[in-house]
């Protein structure tokens, strides 16, 4: 007689043949949520295993990141020591513009103008260091999944290590400012930052299976990045207070040199089984649209709207992240705080180690009952916390309890990506994180000119405007992850329901 037997579909990354045997399984709202964004029944092996063997990624991170975080303080530091050193310096000796009742002092006054030049560098050494690489990162993206990823690594890393020696010879020979525009211009054509990320999570995403531990792979990622933007800036901070801009440089350049060299030699191809040949003008121009074909065509699965929100949330915690580096340092400098270089690099540093150790112990524990989204909600009310309370701190105590509140306020971008990379294939990752990219350049090119006229317009009556306009953007952030969250767990349960198949 034939055997008859119930056969239950699982979810997909943990299917290996679509029919099999087994006792029923029940399934829980928070393994529902944890289940994979994809839905491409009897398609898993479009997924190849993961790479068995230990890649470095996270050295090259590090290094890069460390240069590039490092050089912000350094550049901030020089253009503002320059721009008050051509109006005398501000006195301090005869009266502090910390000191109460000081607000009117011609000091203060002299430091505001200060402040509001330096600010206008910053904006352009912004843009001109971000927007060359918007298109950049696009091509380069995209052809990584063709090509393979190192190039997109090799290329920002010799546009940092050109940018750093033009700084050099800027500090060298005591030219004007604006000549620090050709590094940026010079950095911003090789690909810059964005490109360097493309390709840094593209790899992972290369060597890692879907699910939880791509999750968690990329949040080690982030987290190394951060340690290194830790490192770099406290670094920064003590070496210039004890020293002088340039021995810092020297440091920058010898490190970005090792790490391009690391990358030559020793960090090995991830982008596996690629095809031989070159392609016509025609097919690169294919391969530069899926850029942007991940968010105007559907597939079946109905991937699109996925795709857009979270990379509308990603875009906007992105954003504030990055605005809060860039605004923070000027915002510090100035009353009612008027902290010290190695007082604000050591804070930032310090806030950066204890912000990823927490959040890599909430995701390595999270991440086993609750999905990416849930995580990146926490993350987005830890940041709003802290933009509230750093916004309207009038002392030195708050802004360390603003810390405290915002210790898991960067996790969202980290978990954003994760979820993005669920919902495409293997040959898509390095157009979708090119697409990302993209985004992190314009955010960094336009929200971060925005943000810094906006604080720049708001010296005289409220200095911290911008932390609370941020703020609001993190609270429409929230009601979007909750919206998707709600989504997902509910498509999740519909997917994850028990079939029956009888087997003859």
């Amino acid at each position: 007689m034939p055997a008859h037997t119930e056969d239950h579909v699982e979810k997909l990354h943990d299917v290996q043949d679509p029919v099999r045997e087994s006792s029923e399984v029940e399934t829980t709202g928070e393994e529902d949520e944890r289940t994979s964004l994809i839905h491409n029944e009897g398609k898993s092996r479009l997924w190849p295993p993961p790479v068995r063997r230990y890649v470095p990624v996270e050295p090259v991170a590090f290094g890069f990141l460390c240069c590039i975080v490092m050089t912000l303080p350094l550049i901030q530091f020089y253009m503002y020591d320059k721009i008050a050193e051509g109006y005398g310096g501000v006195n301090k000796t005869t009266t502090d513009p910390c000191s109460p009742g000081a607000d009117n002092s011609s000091d203060a006054k002299l430091e505001k103008k200060i402040q509001s030049e330096a600010a206008d560098y910053n904006i352009f050494l912004i843009f001109t260091s971000t927007f060359p690489g918007i298109f950049q990162t696009i091509l380069l993206g995209s052809l990584s999944d063709r090509y393979g990823r190192k190039l997109s690594m090799l290329l920002p890393l010799c546009g940092l290590l050109l940018k750093l020696i033009v700084y050099l010879i800027v500090f060298e020979l005591d030219l004007p400012l604006g000549y620090l525009f050709i590094g940026c211009a010079v950095e911003g054509f090789s690909g810059g930052f964005g490109t360097m990320l493309t390709a840094i999570f593209g790899c992972a995403a290369d060597i890692t299976p879907v699910g939880p531990k791509r999750g968690f792979r990329m949040a080690v990622i982030q987290a190394v990045m951060s340690f290194g933007s830790a490192l770099g800036s406290l670094v920064a901070g003590i070496w210039i207070e004890e020293a002088n801009f340039k021995q810092p440089l020297y440091f920058l350049i010898a490190l970005s040199g090792a790490t391009l060299l690391f990358t030559i030699f020793i960090f090995p191809e991830t982008r596996r089984n690629l095809p031989e040949g070159s392609l016509a003008v025609k097919e690169h121009l294919k391969l530069l649209k899926r850029s942007v074909q991940f968010y105007t065509k559907d597939t079946p699965d109905k991937r699109r709207w996925k795709l857009i929100v979270s990379l509308m949330t990603f875009f906007t915690s992105f954003s504030v992240d990055l605005i809060k580096a860039t605004v923070l340092t000027l915002y510090l400098l100035a009353t009612p705080f008027c902290w010290s270089k190695i007082q604000i690099t050591s804070y930032s540093a310090a806030r950066t180690i204890i912000n990823w150790i927490c959040i890599l112990g909430l995701t390595h524990i999270l991440l086993r009952r609750f999905s990416e989204v849930t995580i990146a909600i926490i993350g987005c009310v830890s940041n709003l916390l802290f933009l509230v309370l750093i916004g309207t701190a009038q002392s030195s105590v708050l802004v360390i309890v603003a810390a405290a509140f915002g210790v898991f306020s960067e996790a969202a971008p980290a978990m954003m990506r994760s979820v993005m990379s669920k919902l495409v294939s293997p040959d898509e990752q390095g157009a979708l994180f090119a697409s990302v990219s993209t985004m992190e350049m314009a955010a960094a090119s336009v929200f971060g000119v925005v943000a810094t006229l906006i604080y720049k317009a708001s010296l005289s009556f409220f200095p911290g405007l911008i932390f609370v306009i941020l703020a609001g953007l993190i609270f429409l952030t929230v009601l979007m992850l909750g919206a998707l969250s709600y989504s997902l767990k509910k498509s999740s349960s519909q997917r994850s329901k028990t079939i029956t198949v009888t087997v003859d």
